[in-house]
């Protein structure tokens, strides 16, 4: 906790969670900027407070548990999740089209975030270089109202459950009813599914829900609510419905993120790293997200970044994976026997 309120400074702003995957433990939660706490005790002078309450960075409201920020690509593999429990694709499926920058899907060019393509990629190909074209093209073939249905089942429109008050509710569509209520009977299509496919569209998620969601792919598709106090009677909920080998590729893929796609200059020297990055659009300059766990063949550690304004996910996952290195040489050095 003291570490990332040293690495984020006065500079950046975001959100910071990092979770023990096997537990839900709370390991670390930052928001920024903060705020000294020990000004409250006693009763907190005026002008102070009311400091923060005019800060237009809001140091008071908690952006891990209460922000609502597209998940960008970090949500491209809740899109795989369900190609595969559905059936329609595996790790070595290729699309109808390859990746040239862009894909048509009626009258609307949909860019990809490599304007000179990433050519013909399979799922796992795809996981590692965050190809777009690809996901459109899977998004269209689960369709939208599918897609719906399985980020609702996977818990993308329900709070982590955290004992923490407050958290708020993520922004997902529960049903066609949502888009008739939203656009108009005709103000959608099925071509919303391209959008909400690489998490974009109608989806706003808290950081702390990914980190969630992300501490199921890292061991065996089971998930636990978040925790501050530990709780022996909290149980891990199972919400992927993968095989054990379908599981293995998702975790195979998001390892060469860090060795060979998107999140290269994020890789940490002896240490084996999964995870994902992500740069969510925005109405001003793009956030930056990445989400992974650390030593990717057995997980002990799960982070969450997401930077306001960050602009590339590579620039979180840095932030991210020196989390990780932090944490295990920590934990490490407290394993070893003292003579």
């Amino acid at each position: 906790q003291r570490y990332a309120h040293e690495y984020f400074g006065d500079s950046l702003r975001g959100a910071m969670v990092a979770l023990e995957p096997k537990t839900g433990a709370v390991l670390a939660l930052y928001s920024a900027p903060s705020y000294d706490v020990n000004k409250f005790i006693g009763g907190i002078a005026r002008e102070y407070y009311q400091g923060l309450l005019d800060d237009p960075h809001k140091p008071l409201f908690n952006k891990v548990t209460q922000g609502r920020y597209p998940p960008a690509s970090t949500f491209k593999l809740a899109t795989a999740v369900m190609g595969l429990e559905l059936g329609i694709v595996n790790m070595d499926s290729h699309m109808e089209k390859p990746c040239t920058g862009g894909y048509w899907y009626g009258n609307r060019y949909f860019k990809c975030h490599d304007h000179n393509g990433h050519g013909d990629v399979n799922l796992a190909q795809a996981i590692a270089k965050s190809c777009d074209v690809y996901f459109y093209q899977l998004g269209l073939k689960i369709t939208l109202l599918k897609l719906v249905a399985g980020g609702v089942e996977l818990g993308f429109l329900k709070r982590s459950g955290i004992d923490l008050p407050d958290e708020k509710t993520p922004l997902f569509p529960d049903s066609k009813a949502y888009f008739d209520r939203t656009y108009g009977p005709r103000g959608w299509a099925e071509g919303n599914v391209l959008s909400m496919a690489i998490g974009q569209g109608d989806d706003a998620q808290t950081p702390l829900n990914v980190a969630k969601f992300y501490t199921a792919l890292a061991i065996d598709g089971k998930a636990a609510p978040p925790r501050i106090v530990p709780d022996s009677s909290v149980t891990r909920e199972q919400i992927i419905k993968l095989g054990p080998d379908q599981l293995k590729g998702l975790q195979l893929a998001l390892a060469d993120v860090l060795t060979r796609g998107t999140g290269q200059t994020a890789q940490i020297k002896g240490l084996t790293i999964a995870g994902k990055t992500g740069t969510a659009q925005n109405a001003g300059p793009d956030h930056a997200w990445f989400v992974g766990y650390a030593p990717a063949d057995d997980p002990k550690i799960v982070v969450a970044v997401m930077l306001e304004f960050g602009l590339h996910g590579p620039a979180a996952a840095r932030i991210a994976t020196k989390m990780m290195e932090r944490y295990l040489n920590a934990r490490l050095s407290l394993s070893t026997p003292v003579e």
